[in-house]
């Protein structure tokens, strides 16, 4: 099964509900730690939720760094795999992961079983939370909410790490 036949049967059943809400969006590929990590899919809508897929035709050889980048930022997060790495993947997730099969019958249609559900993450890295705006959006904050007066040589790093210091 290809990653873009899960992908789009996972957005038109089990993310059909938060397509329809309209405070709620949906992005495909959210780059985390500034580019470094890829999500495959994210939910935000009050909480980040972040969706890893595992196609029985991948390997896991990524999964480690993404599992990190997916723990310093997500409240929640899923991983969506075939049977062939289900054992596997079980043994190297955390507990709070949660864990969706995929299911066919044929390489064209999928469904999806929740073999677990997620429960939320109390290990975020604020830093790697802040890598997820522009430095143009990290200066506009810090000179809006925080009254800081934002020199031009500084770079992102020096921006993120003043911006987790003036927020809790």
């Amino acid at each position: 099964m290809r990653d873009h036949i899960v992908r789009t049967a996972f957005h038109n059943t089990v993310l059909k509900s938060a397509h329809l809400d309209e405070n709620t969006f949906v992005v495909d590929e959210l780059g985390l730690k500034n580019g470094e990590v890829r999500a495959d899919i994210a939910v935000l809508n009050g909480k980040l939720i972040g969706y890893e897929i595992k196609t029985d035709k991948d390997n896991l050889n990524r999964l480690p760094s993404q599992m990190n980048a997916y723990s310093e930022i997500f409240d929640q997060a899923f991983i969506i795999t075939g049977k062939k790495h289900l054992n596997k993947v079980l043994t190297q997730i955390p507990e709070w992961w949660g864990v969706y099969i995929i299911n066919s019958t044929d390489q064209l249609q999928c469904w999806f079983t929740c073999l677990r559900p997620a429960i939320l993450n109390g290990h975020k890295n604020p830093y790697s939370l802040a890598q997820l705006l522009w430095k143009a959006e990290v200066t506009e904050i810090l000179e809006t909410r925080f009254n800081c007066h934002i020199r031009q040589s500084w770079g992102k790093h020096k921006l993120y790490d003043l911006l987790v210091e003036k927020c809790e």
